[in-house]
């Protein structure tokens, strides 16, 4: 039973997954072509005092990425649910309800998680042939919140997505908005890297909060 579940989601994903992927190391390669290109044609000097000193970020392009493949994935894996409420079909399988909801959540998050490692590695371990290991650890501190903001948007749009009512839709569209906008506080690079362990707690507690919506879905609340 979970094997067939688990294979209809990868269904629903795998496109979005193949693109992110893709979109992703595109974007990182048009980084070290740029940090490149830097280093041999214009002013490398410049480049350097940015980065050790004034503590600039030198893929800023990666910025946001990380949070589009959170919300590409929630919606190839969630809207097709809610298409004229085939989400029933699953919670009427003969499985409890709310690890059903739970296994889909599971499903997603190792996606992401795999999607995450492998272009936190394309990006990162190219930057010791350029950098020393103090400018790409501090790289690496950077790239957390990043990641982070996809895991909580990915959560969050499962929640709006499945959620029946338009009321919680709109309130929980708003404190998404809120939460995920405190990791983009700071363009210095290493800025969360005594915070961003906290930011992991509250987005374990909302990679739960498609229980809510789907409570309410199953009690055919409109």
């Amino acid at each position: 039973m979970w094997k067939s579940m688990f294979y209809k989601e990868w269904i629903k994903v795998r496109l979005a997954s193949i693109l992110s992927l893709a979109v992703g190391t595109v974007a990182i390669l048009g980084i070290y072509l740029n940090v490149r290109h830097t280093f041999i044609i214009t002013n490398a000097h410049e480049f350097w005092d940015g980065i050790i000193n004034q503590r600039h970020i030198y893929f800023k392009l990666f910025k946001y990425i990380p949070l589009g493949i959170g919300i590409l994935i929630g919606l190839s894996q969630f809207l097709p649910e809610v298409k004229d409420k085939r989400i029933k079909l699953t919670l009427h399988l003969p499985l409890n309800e709310e690890k059903a909801g739970l296994k889909m959540v599971a499903f997603g998050l190792t996606c992401l998680l795999t999607l995450y490692s492998i272009l936190s590695a394309l990006l990162i371990l190219p930057g010791r042939y350029y950098f020393p290991y103090e400018v790409v650890a501090l790289s690496a501190n950077t790239i957390i919140p990043w990641f982070s903001a996809g895991l909580a948007a990915y959560f969050i749009t499962g929640l709006i997505t499945i959620e029946p009512l338009w009321k919680y839709k709109v309130f929980y569209t708003l404190l998404g908005f809120a939460f995920i906008n405190l990791f983009y506080q700071s363009d210095l690079a290493g800025a969360y890297q005594y915070a961003w362990l906290p930011f992991l707690g509250i987005i374990s507690l909302v990679s739960i909060s498609i229980l809510f919506s789907i409570y309410r879905f199953r009690k055919g609340e409109m």
